[in-house]
């Protein structure tokens, strides 16, 4: 049995697809409304710029948030965040927050909540992500349509194999 690679025109329409699917599960994780994400209510135990060996990379982008109720440290990369009139630097420690988020498998690894998406203190937004993996998604479908395309062109040219 024969099964295509990424060097042929079925191999690559395979490949696209699978990645096209993975691509459409990110897009709707991270365009969801507010209230169809998990909702976690509780004090904030602690935020600070730094958190065990977090962050690895760009030192002072990032907040780390333990929130009452959660067993887990929320990460939150600030250039990732919409200009609003609040920020997370205007939290304090005892104040009580709502986080909007989600998880996956990612999560289990290090322990760390990186996929917040919204906070809130007494119905006022602190943090709204922005729509940068939206417009990242999109991007992405985009790019591989065209590759789709090219390699569709060159094949019906004779340029690439079927198989």
């Amino acid at each position: 049995m024969y099964i295509p690679t990424h060097n042929s025109f079925i191999g690559i329409l395979i490949s696209s697809s699978i990645m096209l699917v993975l691509i459409f599960l990110f897009l709707e994780n991270n365009t969801k409304p507010k209230q169809d994400y998990n909702k976690v209510t509780g004090r904030i135990e602690y935020l600070e710029n730094e958190y065990l060996q977090w962050p690895t990379r760009h030192k002072g982008d990032y907040r780390y948030l333990i929130v009452q109720n959660y067993p887990n440290p929320f990460e939150i990369y600030l250039p990732n965040s919409e200009p609003i009139g609040k920020s997370i630097d205007d939290l304090a420690i005892g104040d009580t927050v709502e986080v909007y988020c989600y998880e996956n498998e990612y999560f289990k690894e290090d322990s760390l909540n990186r996929f917040v998406q919204f906070i809130d203190k007494n119905y006022e937004p602190y943090f709204i992500r922005n729509g940068f993996q939206e417009q990242l998604g999109y991007f992405i479908i985009a790019l591989f349509l065209l590759i789709n395309f090219i390699v569709f062109l060159l094949w019906k040219k004779g340029k690439f194999p079927l198989l």
